[in-house]
């Protein structure tokens, strides 16, 4: 289907963009938790925007929904209020 793309700023945005992805390939939290060996407490916590989260454990999410995750230079764009 269509890459998804989404730039993160935010834990919220990456749990909003593993939600997605999940539910994009039709898993169910329990499901993606299996797959990356974690508890589906965490994986609801990540989606939720929770902070506690190891790299690894996200990193080993977004492997689990064939995600990777990359750093990028940031689009110097104007200042938007409604971003903050």
């Amino acid at each position: 289907g269509e890459a998804m793309q989404k730039v993160i700023r935010s834990n919220k945005d990456l749990g909003a963009a593993i939600r997605l992805a999940r539910k994009a390939s039709n898993l169910r939290q329990v499901d993606v938790a299996q797959k990356a060996s974690v508890r589906q407490a965490l994986v609801s916590d990540i989606e939720n925007g929770a902070t506690t989260a190891k790299l690894d454990t996200v990193i080993r999410i977004l492997a689990a929904l064939d995600l990777d995750l990359s750093v990028i230079p940031r689009r110097k764009a104007g200042f938007d209020p409604k971003e903050y």
